[in-house]
């Protein structure tokens, strides 16, 4: 039975979900084309029909990554400029550096979850990666109201806490809580949040 294009692209949707899910809480190689079919519902035949290979799918996950982050930091870009904006921002720096977010089985930050493996896969998914990274910066950059050479200061400092806290969360809660707690306070004291 042929599926519809609605069918088809609701298809596609599931496994891009499943394997972004999959990819986040493990990385790239350590997934097969198998085990995220089976994740999304659907048999591994129907792979090819959506992706022209594993590498395809995983830029692709890798850009929905980014879409959702986009999104998310869109929103508090889009605040009215000042105190609205500011307390967004202060929000969006608590969250981040959670521990709901250390936490999570996956990291939903796409810099979080992809940067130890991103150097190490294909030229598409490190220009999803690049190309997201470059729209995450110049959001951000608006949403603090700053340039982007501020902003890829405080990114690549929420990341690198986020990713340390990760890091060691299993064997020494308490470090990774005092690098969560540091870094929130320094980034919120910096921006005067």
């Amino acid at each position: 039975m042929r599926l519809t294009r609605e069918q088809a692209a609701e298809n596609k949707a599931k496994v891009l979900d499943a394997a972004l899910g999959l990819f986040q809480s493990r990385g790239f190689s350590d997934v097969g084309v198998s085990e995220l079919m089976n994740a999304a519902g659907l048999t591994h035949g129907g792979f090819y029909n959506h992706f022209e290979s594993k590498s395809d799918l995983e830029a692709q996950a890798c850009g929905l990554a980014f879409d959702r982050a986009l999104g998310a930091l869109g929103k508090v870009a889009a605040k009215p400029a000042g105190d609205q904006r500011r307390a967004a921002m202060r929000l969006y720096v608590e969250r981040y550096l959670s521990a709901r977010a250390r936490d999570a089985a996956g990291a939903s930050c796409p810099m979080v979850a992809f940067a130890a493996d991103v150097s190490r896969e294909s030229a598409d998914v490190q220009a999803r990666y690049a190309e997201g990274l470059r729209a995450y910066l110049a959001i951000l950059a608006d949403a603090l109201e700053t340039n982007e050479s501020a902003a890829r200061a405080t990114m690549a400092e929420l990341v690198g806490a986020l990713s340390l806290a990760r890091s060691v969360a299993s064997q020494d809660r308490a470090l990774s809580d005092e690098i969560l707690v540091a870094a929130k306070n320094r980034i919120l004291a910096r921006l005067d949040l």
